[in-house]
């Protein structure tokens, strides 16, 4: 089938679940998809966004970083997390026998990290880092002044990055915080491909995140 067909559904609490299926590989592949990149960021917390999202594999209310990475590696699977100017993106790859277990993980990930005060600090080093890295780079620099003529005071105007100045102020509350306000089942998309069925996707997506409810503070929105 070149072009599968795509199942939507919504879970009770708002989820979007979207599911391709193809039986002809044992893989599954899952992206986790919600609106709070860099866009969504006050201009003296640039960075935010980044910073949460290289922490969310570091470590959760039940899980260490080395024994969620045991958890991953353990069974070959794939599992990490990136942000874009406009969304945080979960992505995880594995053979179907080892899904239940990967997405259960990911679930655990985005619902209850607890930013190690340790991994905070690790983290914004090599962040800053990559901040200074980017300042000795022409391109970069040549890049930065195109976004700012392009978009002014815009959140597109800035690096994901944030800046030296923001990321070193940022603290462990304003990551808690920006997940209270972003990471949220209303604003969740799950999209699901590989062997699995739209009927099996729905019910795996309520066993893990079902029970999560709408959080009482009112949802982002955008300028």
């Amino acid at each position: 089938m070149i072009n599968p067909p795509i199942h939507r559904s919504q879970l009770a609490n708002g989820i979007t679940v979207l599911t391709i299926s193809n039986p002809s590989a044992d893989i599954v592949s899952g992206r986790f998809f919600i609106p709070a990149g860099s866009r969504w960021e006050a201009g003296a917390q640039a960075g935010v966004a980044q910073l949460l999202t290289s922490l969310l594999t570091k470590g959760t209310e039940r899980s260490s970083a080395l024994e969620i990475a045991d958890r991953i590696e353990s069974v070959g699977a794939g599992l990490g997390a990136d942000t874009t100017a406009d969304y945080i993106k979960l992505s995880l790859k594995t053979v179907r026998a080892d899904l239940v277990d990967i997405f259960k993980l990911a679930g655990e990930i985005l619902r209850s990290p607890n930013f190690p005060d340790d991994q905070i600090e690790l983290e914004r080093k090599q962040i800053l880092q990559a901040i200074r890295s980017q300042t000795e780079q022409p391109f970069n620099n040549a890049y930065r002044q195109l976004r700012t003529a392009l978009y002014g005071e815009h959140p597109y105007s800035r690096s994901s990055l944030g800046t030296a100045a923001t990321m070193a102020q940022i603290t462990r509350q304003d990551l808690v915080n920006y997940h209270q306000t972003h990471i949220r089942p209303d604003r969740l998309i799950i999209s699901l491909a590989g062997r699995i069925t739209p009927d099996e996707a729905i019910d795996l997506a309520t066993k893990v995140f079902g029970d999560w409810e709408i959080p009482e503070i009112e949802p982002p929105t955008l300028a």
